[in-house]
């Protein structure tokens, strides 16, 4: 995670926002697993006001990886200028456009709920990804295939630090 030189007031304003926080509404199924889920909108809707409130915002944008890869940036805005952003490097299950849209849009929720604190799913110790693959391990990413820092770290603007999804 990087962050701007100072955080104290973004500090006491994400702390507001959490104080007041709920969780985010599980109402989206997903037939293959046979569960529920938060979807992105739902993740939006448990906190799009409190941070507006409080003067926080959220930016999130997308850039392709290294070997069927796309990186999700998401950045904690506050109005002094202060900043948190945070990466999440998301394998492509599918390489084509549905695939490209799908980690999308998994990164963008997983990203928001984590750099705002938000509970959206249960915890089940990682049960369920673990078990998927069929030996009951989960696999982490090749060394090779993990994204490398592509562009020069500026003192005043958020830095690219691959994190691997495993």
């Amino acid at each position: 995670m990087n962050k701007s030189e100072s955080i104290g007031n973004l500090a006491k304003s994400l702390a507001l926002v959490q104080a007041s926080l709920a969780p985010a509404k599980r109402d989206s199924t997903n037939p293959f697993f046979n569960s529920t889920y938060a979807d992105l909108s739902s993740v939006w809707e448990s906190c799009r006001e409190l941070l507006a409130k409080h003067g926080l915002s959220v930016i999130q944008g997308n850039s392709i990886g290294a070997n069927n890869t796309v990186i999700v940036e998401t950045i904690l805005a506050h109005e002094s200028g202060q900043w948190i952003q945070s990466e999440l490097c998301m394998p492509l299950a599918k390489n084509d456009p549905q695939g490209v849209g799908s980690a999308i849009t998994y990164g963008r929720r997983y990203g928001l709920a984590a750099i705002v604190g938000i509970v959206a799913d249960d915890d089940d110790d990682g049960n369920a990804a673990s078990a998927k693959n069929g030996n009951g391990h989960v696999r982490p990413m090749p060394q090779n295939q993990l994204p490398q820092n592509r562009r020069p770290v500026s003192a005043n603007q958020p830095t690219r630090g691959s994190v691997p999804v495993r």
